[in-house]
């Protein structure tokens, strides 16, 4: 299926608000703040909380065409609360990012407006509930090794792009991000990359490429 298709609506409807760049390392918003409905055009964002130890829990990377946060969506056009919870989620660029935004007001009106956008929310909600699946099926997986190869797998389907020598993992990511993602030690994930390299599954210089998402996917289940 097409998802973009589905979706184009409400990236158009976005592509009307303003658009803004961002610099690596930069706070987009929290969600304490009242929070706006980006599209991002080129770049990575990840949202996460800090824990009580003080390390860093990332629920999800979003890139190029995602949009997000989607669960005050849910309030704003249906007065649904999804989470009620104390804590505080960050949105911060990992690259220079440039995004589009727009409020949940204009939201709000625009589906009043034009139902239609109700379809582009829910496909918008089906990659996000894809997310979701990935995440609780890598809890799953009994070691830390086949967690960061499972990882690899989504990241390279959500983030790669083809070539001669495999699928380049077009976002930066390093052993942190992976054990911020996993919540995990860096230390656990270096020895996990290590191991990937030595079966050659991987090779790592600037970007992390894929030697055969096929032979990654057999080790991260079997």
């Amino acid at each position: 299926m097409n998802t973009a298709k589905h979706t184009k609506p409400l990236h158009d409807l976005i592509k009307e608000g303003r658009k803004y760049y961002l610099p690596k390392g930069q706070i987009l918003q929290t969600s304490d703040d009242r929070l706006m409905l980006n599209l991002i055009v080129s770049g990575y964002v990840k949202r996460y909380l800090i824990g009580n130890d003080g390390n860093l829990g990332v629920q999800y990377i979003a890139g190029p065409n995602y949009v997000f946060p989607l669960t005050p969506v849910f309030k704003a056009t249906l007065n649904q609360v999804i989470y009620v919870g104390p804590e505080v989620y960050y949105y911060q660029c990992m690259t220079d990012t440039q995004i589009y935004s727009i409020s949940q007001e204009t939201l709000k009106e625009a589906v009043d407006k034009d139902p239609v956008l109700y379809k582009a929310l829910f496909a918008e909600s089906g990659i996000r509930l894809q997310d979701n699946i990935q995440r609780l099926e890598n809890l799953s997986l009994k070691s830390a090794y086949k967690r960061v190869a499972h990882q690899m797998v989504y990241y390279a389907g959500q983030f790669g792009t083809k070539q001669a020598d495999g699928i380049k993992l077009d976002i930066p990511l390093t052993h942190q991000d992976f054990a911020d993602n996993l919540s995990l030690t860096r230390e656990t994930v270096s020895t996990c990359m290590v191991r990937l390299r030595k079966k050659g599954l991987i090779t790592t210089d600037k970007n992390i490429v894929v030697t055969s998402m096929t032979k990654l996917e057999n080790e991260a289940y079997k």
